[in-house]
Order: C-alpha cells, then sequence, then structure tokens
C-alpha cells in the first residue's frame, strides 16, 4: 500500500485533511484546514468483557488443572462429553452440562442437543386427520370434529404463512371442515322436520 493512500484517521469530508485529536468529537465541526462545516459523530469502541478466569500460574499446580485450550488458565470443569479440562472462556453450559467448543459444535452438526430440539406442530396434518375421521364418523361426532377441524386448518394457514408455504390445501381442508358441520346441522335439520311430520 502506497504511503497516499494509508489511513491516517478521521478526516475532513470535504478536504480530506486528517482531523486533529482534539477536533474528534461528535456535533458540528468546522475543519481548521479548509474553514468548512460538517456533522462528526466520534465513536466509542464497546467495553470488551471477559468471563472471569484464574490463571494457573496464581492458584499453584496443587489447586489447579489447565485449560487444554488455554495453558495458562485454570480449568473450572470438564467436557462432559470428551472430558477435556475446559477454562471458564471455552465452556458451554447448555444446562444439561458443560461441553467444550470443539464437542458443542459437533453436537450441534450431528443435532444432538438435546436444548436446541424443538417440537414441530403440523397443524394442517391435524386437520387433515381431523376431517377425515370427521368423514368416518360423520353423524354422531360431526358437530365436534368439523369445528376442529377449521380449527386447525385456521393454524396451519397462520403456520404456512410464517414458513412462506402455500396455503391451498389447508383452505381445502377448512372449507372440508365447514361441509361436515353444514352436512351434520343439515342432517339433524331434517331428522327434527321428519320427526315433526
Amino acid at each position: 500500500m502506497s504511503d497516499s493512500l494509508a489511513y491516517r484517521g478521521p478526516a475532513c469530508p470535504h478536504c480530506a485533511v486528517p482531523l486533529q485529536e482534539e477536533e474528534q468529537r461528535t456535533g458540528s465541526l468546522v475543519c481548521a484546514h479548509c474553514n468548512r462545516a460538517f456533522e462528526a459523530t466520534a465513536f466509542a469502541a464497546p467495553q470488551h468483557t471477559v468471563a472471569p478466569t484464574a490463571e494457573v500460574v496464581t492458584i499453584g499446580p496443587e489447586g489447579a488443572n489447565a485449560c487444554a485450550n488455554h495453558t495458562r488458565n485454570a480449568a473450572v470443569t470438564s467436557c462432559q462429553r470428551c472430558g477435556l479440562f475446559i477454562c471458564s472462556l471455552c465452556e458451554m453450559n447448555l444446562g444439561t452440562g458443560s461441553y467444550c467448543p470443539s464437542c458443542f459444535d459437533r453436537m450441534r452438526t450431528e443435532g444432538s442437543l438435546q436444548t436446541g430440539v424443538r417440537k414441530y406442530r403440523d397443524y394442517a396434518g391435524m386437520s387433515l386427520s381431523a376431517v377425515i375421521f370427521g368423514l368416518l364418523l360423520w353423524f354422531p361426532f360431526g358437530i365436534v370434529i368439523g369445528p376442529l377441524a377449521v380449527h386447525y386448518a385456521l393454524k396451519g394457514r397462520k403456520q404456512r404463512r410464517e414458513e412462506q408455504r402455500s396455503v391451498v390445501g389447508v383452505t381445502i381442508l377448512m372449507v372440508l371442515g365447514i361441509l361436515e358441520v353444514a352436512g351434520w346441522m343439515a342432517m339433524v335439520g331434517f331428522i327434527i322436520y321428519r320427526a315433526a311430520q
């Protein structure tokens, strides 16, 4: 990199002359070189917090084992999977145990992390089951199963939209659930009409 292209710190946006240290602040500034005004924002680097670690040297050899990854740091625990001693910087505590970073990555890739597993309710599948069950046992249970199919279909539509998937099949299930309820009510109305005659 040539000397003319090397970064020299914050500069005036008009004349590109580097600002003096006392000029590096937030607010309206006037360049001392070209006398033109500009708005500046000073960047304050965030304070880096580090987990408290004890060095093996301060504890002494009888009081600590060294971390497998950081030989100067004292180990606070061992990996539940491989048994390596790890310091507080390396410890990946999942509530079910502590793991070293490499075992954590391996378990995450394999999908064997129990805390990361989420249950997925397939509302579209539940609606389909309710519709089929309602068609099989339509007359005695249609009034209960039909609304249940519609309820699951509405949740399935929302779920499919969130996943950016098609909602056509779930909409058909919802219509079938409504038809089950309407058919059941028509059947009951017909029975009452016939009984009244």
